[in-house]
């Protein structure tokens, strides 16, 4: 009888251990997944903007007609209103690469808006041309 008992509680033990092991993997997941969620988002967000749904602006030359879409309006409103965590993601990713594309003038019409520049006074031709003035202004 005692051992009967005895291998009962074992068991018990062993299942109970097993659940506790898969509740914590189960949390750790979750935890993973939303240490890199702001910065995909933005990604996203600035994917959709260059890779708009509406035919018509795709065939564009004037990035501003990429930011007037509703939908796309929705996403660029989105990146703005995230301000300075924006903005640094934005200008990190310019320091990373030498591209200088649609995104990158996206990138710049929005990090503009975020710093609250004048658009009178404009003074760049490309998103790589902002972020180059941008850093000798503000070294």
């Amino acid at each position: 009888m005692r051992k009967r008992l005895m291998n009962v509680m074992v068991i018990s033990l062993t299942v109970l251990f097993l659940f506790s092991l898969i509740g914590c993997s189960v949390k750790k997941v979750a935890s993973d997944t939303s240490d890199i969620t702001f910065e995909q988002t933005i990604d996203e967000k600035l994917n959709n903007i260059t890779s708009p749904k509406d035919n018509t602006v795709s065939l564009s030359s004037n990035p501003y007609d990429y930011i007037k879409g509703v939908d796309s309006n929705k996403d660029y409103k989105y990146i703005v209103m995230q301000g300075e965590k924006s903005l640094n993601y934005m200008l990190d990713k310019f320091a990373n690469s030498d591209k200088n594309g649609l995104e990158e003038y996206i990138m710049a019409i929005a990090c503009s808006e975020i710093l609250k520049e004048n658009p009178a006074s404009k003074k760049w031709a490309s998103g790589r041309e902002w972020y180059d003035n941008h850093i000798k202004v503000n070294k």
